[in-house]
């Protein structure tokens, strides 16, 4: 061996240590109950620990076709909800002798590729456009609340404004009464608003929950928006509350666009009616 490089000689060496090593554990784990157990020990909690961290990565590598997973669930739940609203609606019209709304929602769902919540006219793009079923005045909802309607839509994107948005208005009711008033963004802050043109005989107290009305021609009515957390009494005559939205504007990602059908026919009828005015 002395006629061995230095450094194959200390590698050798170093072999011939661990080799060593190895047998007296062996012998030691073999002969003591308390040394097996002990070194077990270790052994199961370094095996805990690699498996977390194997389990945390393939969950995550998982992430994106978990994510698709829940856009589908929950887009086929919303149109079960849809068609659900408008059941009852053609029931309650049956019983009052009102015209029965035949009208069905489905949904497209869609990814936020960009976002703004800090101007005075924020907008959003998604990644869906016309080549996917998306067009102008769609609108546009999230998890938890109505987000924009669909303004400018290319082939593969679209141009949404926002809810947050002082140009933007949208048609809200207050839940408890049915109460319904035009709701727009206060221009300050990202989760609050304003509905307005409530009934100064309404009943109206903190905590209340605000829905999108049947009223609207591009929302499926009755979307929890948020809750009230203060009212004022404007010009002597009505209310104006302030509302907490629910839905969280900075951590918007997923979206779902609204489709309406018979929509053409409903908005040739309305724009003949305001012409008429």
């Amino acid at each position: 061996m002395s006629g061995l490089p230095y450094l194959l000689r200390k590698i050798l060496v170093l072999l011939l240590f661990i080799a060593l090593q190895s047998v007296a554990i062996v012998m030691l784990v073999n002969n003591s109950y308390f040394q097996q157990n002990a070194i077990l020990t270790v052994v199961r909690g370094w095996q805990a620990n690699m498996w977390e961290k194997r389990s945390s990565w393939v969950a995550f590598t998982n992430l994106k076709v978990t994510n698709e997973a829940l856009t589908k669930e929950n887009l086929e739940l919303r149109t079960e909800l849809a068609r659900l609203s408008f059941l009852k609606h053609e029931q309650y019209a049956g019983t009052e002798n009102h015209i029965p709304v035949s009208d069905t929602f489905s949904f497209i769902p869609a990814l936020v590729v960009k976002n703004s919540v800090n101007h005075q006219h924020n907008h959003l793009i998604i990644n869906k456009g016309l080549a996917d079923g998306v067009h102008p005045d769609m609108g546009v909802i999230g998890s938890q609340g109505i987000v924009g309607v669909v303004s400018y839509a290319a082939n593969h994107y679209a141009l949404v404004i926002s809810l947050l948005n002082t140009q933007q208005r949208f048609t809200a009711e207050h839940k408890k009464t049915g109460t319904f008033g035009t709701l727009r963004w206060n221009g300050t802050h990202y989760k609050r608003a304003l509905l307005s043109e409530i009934p100064q005989h309404t009943e109206v107290a903190e905590g209340d929950t605000v829905v999108t009305s049947p009223f609207s021609l591009i929302f499926p009515d009755g979307i929890p928006l948020g809750t009230v957390t203060s009212q004022s009494l404007k010009q002597g005559t009505a209310w104006e509350l302030e509302i907490e939205l629910f839905q969280d504007f900075k951590t918007l990602r997923y979206v779902n666009v609204v489709c309406r059908s018979k929509e053409e026919e409903l908005r040739e009828v309305t724009q003949k009616e305001e012409e008429a005015l």
